[in-house]
């Protein structure tokens, strides 16, 4: 892996979402200590489940949360490591086979692999944005973590596949271009939360994240340090309050009000909620309503339900539950309506806990003092974005793209493409 640029003196990530845009600056001292420097969000216009819609509307928005976190750090934005996510992406394992030269297995043996593993057929829309080695097999014998030096006559390997819209990644590119900020790298925004709130214990032992954003919901599962599975949910917060709005005939915006301080999915308190009415004002001639708060809480219910439906089609269907014992985490904005933690678990049947951005001495490459996160950063809503700095702060190579050139964004798919490979 190449080394971080030293002429840098700060790093930056930004995370693109449906719902908001946020921007970390961060420093990095000799000794590889971080210190979180600046902190930007603004609303997201513009992205709709993910994707970006409106170009216009989305520069705009980034240059407002740029703008924020530079008058906080009193540093200059140039370079960033962006997310990416959305409906467009894609996943699937994949395994290669070949005969290893020299009857010991090399580096070039297990680059030989990978390459089998990846010659699958995907559509010409889309591209490869991660390969993600699982395990190796060598003359049969299964699940070897790591194939180099070891003697046999057959290596397979078996790798976890994501792609993504070419369009979707070149939209965002441009979009920060526009903004004034050249990408670094993209990288999978359910990996990078990931990242941000999984223990090492857990990724060990074997857990599911579940990422609940403004357009879309984030399924992966880790197994022995590794991803085995993941999957986009569509369905996530801003479904929530346009059913409300719907149902209730009230404004999006009270209806987000309504989620946020009032409604709840958990049973219990549903019940609890029938003689509870909350008088909205309509926002014409003084028009205003009465909404019941156990109506409003069956509806984000029978949405919440709905989530927890696919995810347990999905965790059946590819025979996944034998492999969470350590249950599931919910990040995300989405987790932090009242009453998810404790529907997952009975949904579920599986431990579940609330994830957030956790210090370094989580990771167990980094020293336990590497870190210090702030309090503005300590809640779901900021996972993805805290997952992407733990990227940028890692042994990579930032340094700037010349997204003017006609071949920018495929210097950016080859560094998505290899940038995971090396961690395993």
């Amino acid at each position: 892996m190449s080394k971080r640029n030293v002429f840098q003196d700060h790093l930056v990530a930004i995370d693109i979402g449906t719902t908001k845009i946020c921007v970390i600056i961060a420093s990095i001292d000799s000794k590889g200590k971080i210190e979180v420097m600046g902190i930007g969000k603004h609303p997201s216009y513009g992205l709709k489940k993910g994707v970006i819609v409106n170009i216009g509307a989305t520069v705009d928005s980034i240059k407002t949360a740029v703008k924020e976190a530079e008058a906080m750090a009193g540093v200059k934005v140039e370079q960033a490591c962006v997310g990416i996510s959305g409906g467009h992406i894609q996943s699937f394992n994949s395994t290669g086979v070949v005969a290893i030269k020299g009857r010991t297995v090399t580096q070039r043996d297990i680059d030989r692999v990978i390459e089998a593993a990846k010659a699958v057929s995907i559509p010409k829309d889309q591209e490869i944005l991660h390969v993600l080695p699982q395990y190796f097999r060598i003359d049969g014998q299964e699940f070897v973590l790591d194939s180099l030096g070891m003697f046999g006559v057959r290596l397979e390997a078996q790798v976890h596949m994501v792609t993504g819209s070419v369009s979707s990644a070149q939209n965002i590119i441009k979009s920060c271009e526009l903004a004034g900020v050249q990408v670094s790298d993209i990288v999978l925004e359910q990996l990078a939360s990931a990242d941000a709130v999984l223990t090492p214990f857990e990724r060990e032992l074997g857990v599911g994240i579940l990422d609940i954003g403004g357009g879309t919901s984030d399924f992966a599962i880790y197994k022995d340090g590794r991803i085995r599975h993941s999957k986009v949910i569509p369905i996530a917060g801003n479904h929530f309050t346009n059913d409300l709005a719907v149902g209730l005939g009230i404004p999006v915006d009270k209806a987000e009000d309504i989620k946020k301080l009032h409604a709840t999915v958990f049973q219990d308190k549903i019940i609890e909620q029938v003689s509870c009415y909350l008088d909205i004002d309509l926002g014409y001639d003084g028009g205003s309503k009465a909404i019941q708060v156990s109506t409003a809480s069956e509806i984000l219910r029978f949405r919440a339900d709905e989530v927890f439906d696919l995810l347990i089609d999905e965790i059946l269907a590819n025979r996944l539950r034998n492999i969470m014992p350590a249950g599931l985490v919910l990040t995300g904005g989405g987790c932090l309506l009242d009453g998810m933690k404790e529907l997952a678990a009975d949904r579920l049947g599986l431990p579940v806990r609330i994830g957030m951005p956790q210090a370094y001495a989580e990771n167990e490459t980094r020293g336990s003092d590497s870190c210090t996160i702030p309090d503005a950063l300590k809640s779901p809503i900021y996972s993805t974005g805290f997952g992407l700095l733990v990227y940028a702060t890692g042994n990579h190579d930032m340094r700037g793209i010349n997204l003017s050139d006609e071949t920018a964004a495929n210097r950016v798919f080859g560094k998505m493409k290899s940038w995971l490979y090396d961690f395993f």
